[in-house]
């Protein structure tokens, strides 16, 4: 059973209260901050825009940070997945190279 808690947040100085899971009360308060920060940041810089044209032009924002993210995570992935190939496929290589050469040696040659 997942506990729920109640986390009182401000953005753009106006209460929110978020229920979320007892352990991500941490998160929640370091991402309402996070966005906080963007939003007032923009503000200052805009202030004369309304809380809606604020808000949507931050979330694209966000958004695109997200995008941005998820593509760098994407390629390094990828990068690694085919690292790994390659250390597989090296490995494979000895191992089969070592396979061989053992197979050659004598009980004895082989124990000691």
């Amino acid at each position: 059973m997942i506990m729920e808690k109640s986390v009182r947040v401000h953005i753009l100085g106006k209460p929110y209260t978020l229920r979320v899971a007892a352990e991500d009360e941490e998160i929640t308060r370091e991402i309402a901050a996070y966005v906080d920060g963007k939003l007032t940041a923009f503000r200052k810089q805009f202030p004369k825009q309304d809380d809606v044209t604020t808000a949507v032009i931050v979330a694209l924002a966000l958004a695109e940070e997200l995008f941005t993210l998820r593509e760098k995570t994407d390629s390094m992935h990828d990068n690694t997945n085919k690292e790994l190939d390659s250390l597989s496929d090296l490995l494979e290589a000895v191992l089969t190279s070592t396979n061989g050469t053992q197979q050659t040696e004598t009980p004895s040659e082989g124990s000691k």
